[in-house]
């Protein structure tokens, strides 16, 4: 009996101590990645809502969030790791998956650029667990540290140039399953084209619309020495950023159902069909009837005649005159003058 009581308090004394968090455990936070910059008009959808809102600078971003650029508008983001993406103009990408760790400079993501072009600059990963992937609707490019580029020309066809490092990419069969065995791994200065279903083309060295990046990545990876040192300062104004963000989404979310309540309408009985303005047919002034027919007689135009009324009918004349002749045939019908 000793024992058995002896052995249920043990258990339940290592039960409750491993339902207690350690001391030295890090609270996890979703936030893995910052908007850091944007111009222009950037958009952004939360996982699982279908309004699309307007962005802050330095706000934290999530897995799962849609942002999209309008006509010439762009948006740039810091991953805390260090890595850099830039979303141009008229794009749209899926964080698919997202989570970094600042400490052991260990990613994981996957983006989803679904239409328009993206600019990376991906630090050299520190942690062998680390993986940064994009996917387009034709490719998915697996890259291991370094300066890239990825345009998806249309749905059928996306382009992907390396600028610095390599880039291992790969066509999605009809299943959207990467076909691994047709994998191309693009050096510096190179590029390759995949389109639907196919793998990819022959690497080629970059061609003249691929080297009109150059500028753009040279410049985003400038800004990625000092965007890195400043990291911890990012990480910890976002989250100021986050709480005044809620706040206007707050507001806005409230006013857009008010906007889009429909008008109260009215039952068919009683709705009342009102013409088209200018198609009104309004009868002429007395006057200008009066004018016209001057102008007719002076013209020696005679006016025209008012019908004239029917005579009235007397009833017993009327029933005389409406009365039809028998309809039946002189064979059959029998004549009533005629007794039997």
């Amino acid at each position: 009996m000793c024992k058995k009581a002896f052995f249920s308090f043990l258990l339940s004394f290592v039960l409750f101590g491993l339902s207690q968090p350690s001391p030295c455990a890090k609270p996890s936070t979703p936030f893995s990645a910052t908007l850091i910059d944007f111009a222009g008009e950037v958009l952004i959808q939360k996982g699982g809502e279908s309004l699309w809102l307007p962005v802050e600078k330095d706000m934290p971003l999530e897995q799962g969030d849609h942002i999209k650029t309008g006509a010439q508008g762009f948006a740039e983001i810091l991953v805390d790791d260090g890595s850099q993406i830039r979303l141009e103009e008229k794009s749209e990408i899926t964080l698919s998956e997202l989570s970094a760790d600042s400490q052991t400079k260990s990613i994981t993501a996957s983006v989803y650029l679904w239409f328009g072009r993206m600019l990376s600059n991906i630090s050299r990963f520190a942690h062998s667990r680390s993986r940064f992937e994009v996917q387009t609707p034709t490719v998915v490019a697996g890259v291991r540290g370094t300066d890239f580029a990825v345009e998806v020309v249309d749905t059928k066809q996306t382009d992907v140039g390396v600028f610095d490092g390599e880039v291992a990419v790969a066509g999605l069969d009809r299943q959207k399953r990467p076909m691994r065995e047709s994998e191309v791994v693009l050096g510096k200065g190179y590029q390759s084209s995949v389109f639907r279903n196919r793998p990819p083309a022959a690497p080629v060295q970059l061609r003249e619309r691929m080297l009109s990046f150059t500028p753009q990545i040279e410049f985003l990876r400038n800004k990625g020495t000092d965007r890195r040192r400043d990291l911890p300062k990012t990480m910890e104004r976002r989250t100021a950023v986050h709480q005044e963000t809620l706040k206007k989404w707050r507001a806005i979310r409230t006013e857009r159902p008010n906007q889009m309540k429909k008008p109260e309408t009215t039952s068919p009985e009683k709705k009342r069909i009102e013409p088209k303005p200018g198609t009104e047919l309004k009868a002429p002034p007395k006057k200008t009837m009066e004018n016209r027919s001057k102008l007719q007689q002076r013209e020696g135009v005679e006016p025209k005649e008012k019908p004239r009324p029917r005579p009235k009918v007397d009833p017993s004349e009327k029933r005389d005159v409406i009365e039809k002749p028998s309809t039946q045939s002189p064979g059959r019908g029998k004549d009533p003058s005629k007794k039997p």
